[in-house]
């Protein structure tokens, strides 16, 4: 299984705002940090404010913030709200198995469980101290 692009940039930008889960941040300071295009993050940023895993404050001195601790956002919480485009109900009683419900069912769901499973044990936390164990420096003003 492969992750989108909007899920793997919506990952990068909540491990770098978990990096200081208290400071403000704009759109623009982390697509220019993380090289991710400003428009595109704002669509990002939209989907993440409404699932709730971030809260946004207007004005001059607005910005976003992680709605929780980096301790309580899991990979699960993160892939979960950015891949759940997902059709359901393939397999309903009016339809016949066809290959499409079998390989839904037989295969991306079990592959979707067992992804759900591995990340639910990985916090934004556990991957900020992973990121700043591997040198990198990170400036708080």
């Amino acid at each position: 299984m492969t992750t989108t692009k909007k899920t793997k940039y919506s990952l990068r930008a909540l491990v770098y705002m978990a990096c200081n889960p208290e400071k403000k941040y704009s759109v623009k300071e982390i697509s220019e940090k993380e090289d991710i295009s400003k428009r595109y993050l704002e669509q990002i940023f939209l989907t993440l404010k409404k699932s709730g895993l971030i809260t946004s404050t207007k004005g001059a001195q607005g910005g976003y913030l992680l709605a929780r601790s980096p301790k309580e956002i899991s990979v699960a919480d993160i892939l979960d709200v950015m891949e759940n485009n997902q059709e359901e109900g393939c397999c309903s009683s009016s339809n016949l198995e066809t290959l499409e419900c079998v390989l839904e069912k037989e295969v991306w769901g079990k592959m979707d469980e067992k992804l759900k499973e591995l990340t639910e044990n990985i916090s934004l936390e556990n991957l900020k101290e992973k990121y700043n164990d591997g040198g990198t420096d990170i400036y708080y003003i």
